[in-house]
């Protein structure tokens, strides 16, 4: 009934609000039931209205990564990454300022972020990538809600994690013909973690040699991107250079770390529960994982 009422509410809102496209019932009705599970999932419901709300323009959000040419690493003084919301023109100035000072740029642009708004590019997704995006970005929030001090690196790693398995769980506890889908998904992230992992590693202990590696990264990026769904295609389909690198390691490092404590703890609710007490500091964050492995 609760649910009914939810998505009712929200005919209402979009049927009063400016047409930017149009959502199906069913839609609204299947985002409904992957956030529910995602609070049994997550063992919390959270403050605020999730995939609720029409993002107002079409533009995607806009970062811009730099790193140094020859490490996977930031340049002393930068940021990981400057957010230019859906500004172009800001995210190109900085990247002419970053290039001209011989830095490696990468300009990201993605359709969702923590705000967890709905948008036309969200529903030309197919079903498991809605789940995976619905997971990863509840994650983001369940973190900033439970005030965890979880280092930027591992906060984005664990929310790939829970949107990989997030995913897989809904559709097996749905006894879903799409879980097979859902696990060549999970699979597919995972070998393109893997082979930027054997890259960043490679380029860090080699720098003389980092433009000939990552443009090995690139061919098999690209090989693996063949076999994937459009959202993954959009995620990871760009050039690969150090910033693309730098920026995408925030996801692949860390992740097999907190996949071994998910297996050993068997649920995303435990798993979770493990980070509440996660060391602030990135470097003894490992050392305090492992215990749980």
């Amino acid at each position: 009934m609760k649910t009914k009422k939810i998505v009712f509410l929200l005919l209402i809102l979009l049927s009063t609000s400016p047409k930017i496209f149009s959502i199906k019932k069913d839609s609204l009705l299947f985002i409904q039931e992957v956030k529910n599970f995602s609070f049994k999932e997550i063992g919390v419901e959270l403050k605020g209205d999730f995939f609720t709300k029409i993002k107002e323009t079409e533009k995607p959000y806009i970062y811009v990564y730099t790193s140094l040419p020859y490490a996977i690493e930031n340049p002393i003084g930068y940021e990981s990454f400057f957010f230019c919301d859906t500004n172009t023109a800001l995210a190109n100035k900085k990247i002419a300022e970053y290039k001209a000072q011989g830095y490696h740029t990468f300009l990201y642009k993605t359709f969702a972020n923590s705000e967890a708004m709905l948008n036309k590019r969200f529903f030309m997704y197919p079903k498991e990538a809605e789940v995976f995006i619905i997971f990863h970005e509840l994650t983001h929030n369940y973190i900033a809600q439970q005030n965890l001090k979880v280092p930027y690196d591992y906060n984005e790693a664990l929310s790939d994690l829970i949107g990989n398995y997030g995913t897989l769980n809904f559709y097996k506890a749905n006894n879903s013909k799409e879980f097979n889908i859902a696990q060549t998904q999970m699979y597919n992230n995972e070998r393109i973690y893997f082979c930027m992992n054997s890259y960043i590693a490679g380029i860090n202990r080699k720098p003389r040699k980092a433009d000939l590696l990552d443009t090995k990264c690139d061919n098999e990026i690209k090989i693996i991107l063949k076999e994937c769904n459009l959202f993954q295609n959009d995620r990871f389909n760009f050039t690969v250079n150090n910033a693309y690198l730098l920026k995408n390691q925030f996801y692949s490092k860390n992740y097999f770390l907190l996949k071994k404590v998910l297996q050993k703890q068997k649920t995303i609710k435990a798993l979770l529960d493990v980070m509440k007490s996660l060391p602030e500091n990135s470097e003894e964050c490992e050392k305090y994982l492992l215990r749980f492995t």
